[in-house]
């Protein structure tokens, strides 16, 4: 035998001690990991409900030390066979754990010392949702994602906070609220017209899945407070009044639209219309008495000018407003009054004093006046 034929003879023998070394290294790793795993497993008995962090804890133990048990498990052997020694102990403690593991990462989640935990256990979640021991397990990943989403957007991560969003939009349950993370995203990175033009037919689309959502109510109102001629709130308004006649928040919206353009008809008449669909909504009441008011005022003035240059002219022209005013601001004193909506002293007691009403204007007296203070 040359020296060439022993140097491959040995060359051969090391690699095959490698390799039984290897498979002895991943046998004991199998070993390992299902000794830690049914710790941990244990452990979920073991402890009791007043130690919530501890049972969750190993919850997020027992699911991962049994996937990497499983792991190792099922590498080939010497003979290049797979045969598996922990599958009925790995499966048992799936069915057990994994259905908890949500409920663990929310509740570190929640507390300011394990935060990162949970954020970790979420992503871990994700990540391992493609395991074959999780293959008939139900799927809470929309969850996962939209809390990922959520939690990052509270942190201003807003890169990661639109990418889980993206995944948590893709589920029925979770597709709302993601939605709406995915929106204030935007909101906060908008810099050209682009830019603009898709967050609009986010919230859009959001306000035209719930017309009585308030806060898509809101964002509306905040994007169109600087109207361009390509980003119109009236267009828009005119459009969702089409489609929702009988929704009140376009109505509000055109009332709010004509009111700050000072267009007083136009802000009573669709503040009567958002009234007549929920006469409940005090600001709206209060509105309507306000512009009713406004319209007074002017039609009082012009009464006035029309009297100085010797016109004939009624003070029933602006005096029937003034009492339509009192009778809708009567509304909102009788269900507010404390307040705590709108202020509506100053506007009702002016039509008290125009109305010629003293008992009620005294009544109101001292309101104004410690307003005025």
């Amino acid at each position: 035998m040359n020296i060439k034929h022993i140097v491959l003879l040995g060359a051969l023998l090391l690699t095959g001690i490698e390799h039984v070394s290897a498979q002895e290294d991943n046998f004991r790793k199998a070993d390992e990991m299902n000794r830690l795993a049914e710790s941990a497993y244990a452990r979920t008995k073991r402890t009791t409900h007043k130690d919530s962090l501890e049972i969750y804890r190993a919850v997020v133990d027992g699911v991962k030390f049994t996937l990497k048990c499983d792991e190792y498990d099922r590498l080939p052997n010497q003979n290049k066979l797979i045969e598996p020694r922990f599958e009925n102990e790995n499966a048992k403690r799936i069915q057990t754990l994994y259905p908890r593991l949500i409920d663990a990462g929310l509740y570190l989640l929640k507390g300011p010392y394990t935060h990162l935990e949970g954020m970790e256990t979420m992503k871990f979640y994700l990540a391992s949702r493609n395991n074959r021991l999780l293959a008939d397990m139900p799927d809470e990943s929309g969850l996962a994602a939209y809390n990922l989403a959520y939690y990052n957007l509270k942190a201003r991560n807003l890169k990661d906070a639109n990418e889980y969003a993206d995944m948590a939009m893709q589920y029925d349950e979770t597709a709302l609220g993601a939605a709406e993370i995915k929106a204030q995203c935007m909101s906060r990175e908008m810099v050209t017209a682009n830019d603009s033009l898709r967050y609009l037919a986010v919230i859009k689309k959001l306000y035209e899945t719930d017309p009585t959502n308030k806060t898509y109510f809101s964002w509306i109102m905040r994007f169109y407070q600087h109207p361009t001629p390509r980003f119109n709130l009236e267009d828009f308004v005119d459009k969702q009044l089409e489609e929702n006649f009988g929704s009140v928040i376009p109505w509000i919206l055109k009332g709010e639209i004509a009111m700050n353009a000072r267009r007083w008809d136009e802000a009573i008449e669709a503040y009567k219309q958002a009234d007549e669909i929920d006469p409940n909504i005090i600001p709206v009441i209060f509105n309507i008495g306000v512009s009713l008011n406004q319209k007074g005022v002017e039609i009082r003035k012009a009464v006035v000018a029309r009297r100085k240059k010797g016109q004939k002219a009624s003070n029933k022209e602006f005096l029937d407003i003034f009492i339509q005013a009192r009778t809708y601001l009567e509304r909102v004193r009788a269900k507010d009054p404390r307040r705590n909506k709108v202020d509506w002293v100053e506007p009702l007691y002016m039509d008290y004093i125009i109305l010629n009403e003293k008992t009620k204007a005294a009544e109101l007296e001292p309101l104004v006046s410690k307003f005025k203070k």
